[in-house]
């Protein structure tokens, strides 16, 4: 399992984004971020995304 915490991605939010895969996480926190963090598509550039996945961490 992959995971990576809101907080760890510099949102202050306390929420775990949990996946099989670095794609998978990487896609659950760009729609949590879309849901809870009123964040658009355009807001998500490929540096950030870049970013995340340097972040990502197996348990």
């Amino acid at each position: 399992m992959k995971t990576i915490s809101c907080r760890e991605a510099g949102f202050d939010c306390d929420y775990v984004v949990k996946g099989e895969t670095e794609e998978e996480v990487l896609n659950n926190g760009i729609e949590h971020a879309k849901s809870h963090h009123n964040m658009k598509e355009e807001d998500i550039t490929d540096e950030m995304k870049e970013k995340i996945k340097g972040i990502i961490h197996s348990d």
